[in-house]
């Protein structure tokens, strides 16, 4: 299934977002519905269901379709409330719904490792999976239904992994397209190792700061950057308080992944449960459906006022050889090794990708 182009339903969605705390907060649906979908009046079970972005986000608009197909595959008998911009971001989620406040969340695969969980640390190795079409084979394939068992152990159930966005190098004043270029900055990260690994490796100091501080964290000089996928920088709308985007490095993904109390989903029925699980299995390669449409949200983002950095070859291959670093340090693990080798298998496999397309008229930054 394809989407609508995605940046213009960004651009749409930011017309009425509501800018508090640096997070925007408002719904998101092609027909008008509110993107908190809740199903029909009908329904003989209710399901609470957080993430923490806002809903026009690209994990809002791939949950709001789960809730949808949920809605539809139970004759409406399955409500799921969505629960977006949840306060405190992704941990104090993670550990609402492990302790059965909220009974499913949408989690980000950064943060599992404050609880323990080390299996989602390969898909975000710095400069492992910089294309979707790589990471389409993961989550949507054997990787991905292996990382998801993970969770037994913290007392969820596993359904799905679902993509935010390539992540990319967002400096506040001044364009970060090398190595180099981190050296001694103050980088914003989530509350996770793995990611502040990458950053370190960089030559930055990464400082955990919950998303909806992000904003007020880049006005204010807290920061001198972070990285952000081009849906977190229009949602959030960071090109207020940053000046450039590097366009051709993707540092890693940001997937998040899907999850319900496990007591929650035992006590459903096996139709119930055959229902969730079902729709959950399609959310992955929506999500990289949705990010492989045409999109025209860089011209959107241009006409904001962000500039766009191209590294150069020599910083191309610089930031490889951090990479490799950062691999050999993660594999130090043997579970994230054993997914690394998965992972790095299946991109050797992949033919080159296509040459990127060219930036707009007037949106590349200055070289230099």
């Amino acid at each position: 299934m394809r989407t609508r182009s995605w940046g213009w339903r960004l651009a749409a969605m930011a017309a009425c977002a509501v800018l508090a705390v640096g997070v925007a907060a408002c719904g998101d649906d092609d027909d008008g519905d509110a993107a908190d979908t809740t199903g029909s009046g009908d329904a003989e079970i209710t399901l609470r269901l957080g993430y923490v972005t806002a809903p026009e986000h690209p994990y809002g608009i791939a949950i709001d379709n789960f809730i949808k197909e949920v809605d539809t595959a139970s004759g409406g008998s399955i409500a799921i409330e969505a629960l977006p911009n949840y306060q405190g971001g992704d941990v104090p989620l993670l550990q609402d719904v492990r302790g059965g406040a909220v009974d499913m969340a949408s989690v980000s695969s950064a943060v599992w490792g404050t609880q323990g969980v080390n299996c989602f640390d390969a898909l975000q190795a710095l400069g492992l999976i910089t294309r979707y079409d790589l990471e389409r084979e993961v989550i949507t394939g054997p990787i991905g239904e292996e990382m998801l068992a993970c969770t037994d152990a913290v007392g969820l159930k596993g359904l799905g992994i679902h993509e935010g966005g390539l992540r990319k190098p967002l400096g506040a004043k001044k364009a970060l397209t090398s190595p180099a270029d981190f050296d001694g900055l103050t980088i914003r990260t989530p509350e996770s190792g793995v990611l502040e690994t990458g950053i370190r490796a960089l030559g930055a100091d990464p400082t955990a700061i919950p998303l909806p501080d992000t904003y007020a964290a880049l006005r204010d000089g807290t920061v001198d950057g972070m990285e952000a996928n081009l849906g977190l920088i229009q949602t959030v709308k960071l090109y207020e308080v940053a000046d450039f985007v590097t366009a051709n490095v993707n540092l890693w993904p940001f997937p998040t992944v899907l999850v319900m109390n496990q007591a929650k989903f035992d006590a459903l029925s096996a139709d119930q449960q055959a229902i969730i699980t079902d729709a959950a299995a399609n959310i992955a390669g929506f999500s990289i459906d949705f990010f492989e449409a045409p999109s025209e949200l860089v011209t959107t983002l241009c006409g904001e006022g962000l500039k766009f950095a191209i590294a150069s070859d020599a910083d191309l291959t610089a930031f490889g050889k951090v990479s490799e670093t950062v691999v050999t340090e993660l594999s130090k693990d043997a579970e994230t090794k054993g997914f690394i080798d998965q992972i790095q298998a299946l991109k050797d496999g992949l033919p080159a990708p296509p040459a990127p397309a060219p930036l707009p008229d007037g949106c590349a930054a200055p070289a230099g």
